[in-house]
């Protein structure tokens, strides 16, 4: 499974066992497993009703975050997957880096799927 490590630069507070306020920078980020894609669906499907019938529908937004959150395998000694409530401590510069890491771990991830398929059409 790929992953990859990366330093916040305000990083999120944690508090260790004697109460002490920690600050954890290193993030670990993971790729994403059929069964996260699945559990952060089913954490954006919301069910309102209209016209008196029910209506099913996912938010896009909450569906991004939730995969964010059970991306990161950790943050310091703070293990994921994270809350969304959580990801809202972080610094807007943290929050924008976290987001970009992840994309960038996406894409490498979807670079090494094409090339393998490009191998084996080749060969």
């Amino acid at each position: 499974m790929a992953s990859m490590t990366f330093e916040l630069e305000h990083g999120l507070k944690g508090t260790a066992e004697e109460g002490e306020t920690l600050l954890y920078r290193e993030v670990g980020l993971r790729e994403l497993t059929a069964a996260d894609l699945i559990d952060a669906q089913l954490a954006a499907e919301k069910v309102v009703v209209q016209n008196g019938k029910a209506v099913a529908y996912t938010s896009d937004v909450l569906y991004g975050l939730n995969l964010l959150c059970r991306q990161v395998e950790y943050i310091g000694q703070i293990k994921g997957p994270l809350t969304i409530n959580m990801i809202k401590k972080l610094h807007v510069d943290d929050f924008g880096l976290l987001q970009a890491k992840a994309q960038e771990l996406d894409m490498a991830l979807a670079e090494a799927l094409a090339e393998r398929g490009r191998s084996k059409s080749a060969g």
